[in-house]
């Protein structure tokens, strides 16, 4: 899924090729050669001295949709993130050789360094005691009604009195049960087991409202053919996710972190992020450890 950006004007020439490569499961190479007027100099010069000279970075990842996944060819990966670090790589003037693996087996590689970082996971102080991340979007929890919104929903305190979705298991629960501490009238929780069974309950009418996760819902509704809804705006229980990178290496994840800051002070990002319809879930800001920084 290769689409045309706005880039920042020349700075540096690098006669570099952009490959999507293959290893542990992941997608067939798929080679174009950049713009060098992509590659800003400035961003370029705050890579480690090794990444410069291979011009190359191992990254990480797992499939979930939109994050990355495969198009129908079952080979080709594409998905937000994908199409992000592409663009990062362009400004940096490097390759990136694509690494699909197991989600368990993500924080392992990065510590060990057999990638240089990875994509896809939350960032919490947990986590971040064992590596360090990059903002990349924000996640949490929205709200998912019926197209035009014929319940006049408009936040957790309009839920109140209503009949709402959630999946078995899920952190929404919890955000009904401290809801109803607030309300005259409690909300109605009518769990189920997945998201499939959520939206058919809101197709029949069983259903006035689905708390659902902000990323999967503004995915399913405005990408992946689930006519008939639409998120509204606001996100509840927010976190934020993005980036990992060993502790050991903070040259390179401020060189990232600087060349996505660019992506959105340029609008990049945020059409990236609107072509898979995730609007609820951008960010004006990228930073290192949001968890230990707030």
């Amino acid at each position: 899924m290769n689409r045309s950006r706005t880039r920042l004007p020349a700075a540096l020439a690098v006669a570099a090729l952009l490959a999507l490569a293959t290893a542990c499961g992941s997608s067939d190479a798929k080679q174009d050669e950049p713009d060098p007027s992509a590659v800003v100099a400035a961003l370029r010069d705050k890579l480690p001295d090794a990444v410069q000279k291979s011009n190359k970075l191992k990254v990480a990842t797992s499939i979930y949709p939109p994050v990355d996944f495969y198009e129908k060819d079952g080979k080709t990966l594409t998905g937000f993130d994908h199409d992000l670090m592409e663009e990062v790589a362009k400004r940096l003037g490097v390759t990136i050789e694509w690494n699909v693996i197991d989600f368990a087996a993500i924080i392992p590689g990065i510590q060990s360094k057999q990638y240089d970082f990875a994509t896809d996971l939350n960032d919490t102080a947990e986590r971040e005691a064992m590596v360090d991340f990059v903002t990349q979007f924000r996640d949490g929890t929205s709200i998912l009604v019926k197209k035009g919104n014929p319940e006049e929903i408009g936040d957790l305190d309009s839920l109140c009195g209503k009949t709402v979705a959630v999946t078995k298991g899920s952190t929404q629960i919890a955000l009904v049960t401290t809801q109803n501490a607030t309300c005259s009238t409690p909300i109605e929780m009518l769990q189920l087991p997945d998201d499939p069974d959520a939206m058919l309950a809101m197709r029949n009418g069983r259903a006035d409202a689905y708390l659902v996760n902000t990323l999967a819902g503004s995915y399913a509704v405005n990408s992946a053919g689930q006519d008939g809804f639409e998120i509204l705006e606001g996100v509840y229980d927010e976190v934020f996710a993005g980036l990992a990178f060993p502790k050991s290496s903070a040259e390179l994840r401020d060189a990232i972190q600087a060349a996505l800051q660019s992506l959105i002070d340029d609008g990049t990002y945020g059409e990236v992020m609107s072509e898979y319809g995730l609007d609820n879930n951008v960010i004006d800001k990228s930073v290192v450890n949001a968890v230990g920084s707030q």
